[in-house]
């Protein structure tokens, strides 16, 4: 009913019939091997990381499912900040492919969080949307706890590696039942330098979590 009122568009096109088109699907670029083995930018050999193991230090994994280019480029400026809220399923669809190609499983799915100001701002935390989606389809109970943002950060956007760290060091806490040495997957919209995921794993790692692995729709290439 909701489709024949409101027929979905694309994301990537703006097309009317789907919420992400097969031919916008078709341009989608799924990052290539070889990947760095601890973060999973695409790097030039496969004997070469790319140098973050000193930076992440919290993170077991990061791994983004496509390049933030084209079609997802637009989709997920659509989802973040238009409204198009519909986008959680298809977006989190191509991270679910490479969670499987990865064999990447976890206890539990925590999303990246957005203080409250920004929060009611927005109206809704994309990267929450994500986390619902990847627990229906891994069949996972919402956790008994959140990760919360204890204070506004500055937009990462235009920031230099190092100021992105800085600008996101001890801002997030855990709130909640104690993690008990669970597993978990970290879920963000984007990842740039893997900061912001860095800095949520290492309040999840404090409340004792176990490994904390960061996923993310797409990776912008740095």
């Amino acid at each position: 009913m909701l489709d024949l009122l409101l027929p979905p568009r694309c994301g990537g096109c703006r097309s009317v019939g789907s919420l992400l088109c097969q031919q916008c699907r078709a341009k989608v670029r799924r990052l290539e091997e070889p990947l760095c083995g601890h973060c999973g930018v695409e790097v030039e050999s496969a004997r070469r990381e790319c140098g973050c193991r000193a930076r992440l230090k919290s993170l077991t994994r990061l791994r983004s499912a496509v390049a933030y280019e084209g079609p997802v480029e637009h989709a997920v400026h659509r989802f973040k900040y238009e409204g198009w809220r519909r986008l959680s399923g298809p977006l989190a669809q191509l991270i679910a492919e490479r969670l499987a190609i990865e064999g990447l499983a976890a206890g539990r799915v925590i999303a990246v969080p957005l203080h409250p100001a920004r929060l009611r701002q927005r109206g809704y935390n994309q990267a929450e949307l994500l986390a619902r989606e990847l627990r229906r389809r891994m069949v996972l109970p919402a956790p008994k706890g959140e990760l919360v943002r204890t204070r506004p950060t500055p937009p990462q956007v235009g920031r230099d590696r190092l100021r992105r760290f800085e600008n996101v060091k001890d801002a997030f806490s855990w709130r909640g039942a104690g993690l008990e040495g669970e597993s978990i997957l970290l879920v963000d919209d984007v990842a740039t330098t893997g900061a912001t995921l860095d800095a949520c794993a290492s309040a999840l790692r404090a409340a004792g979590s176990g490994p904390v692995t960061g996923v993310s729709i797409a990776r912008v290439n740095v």
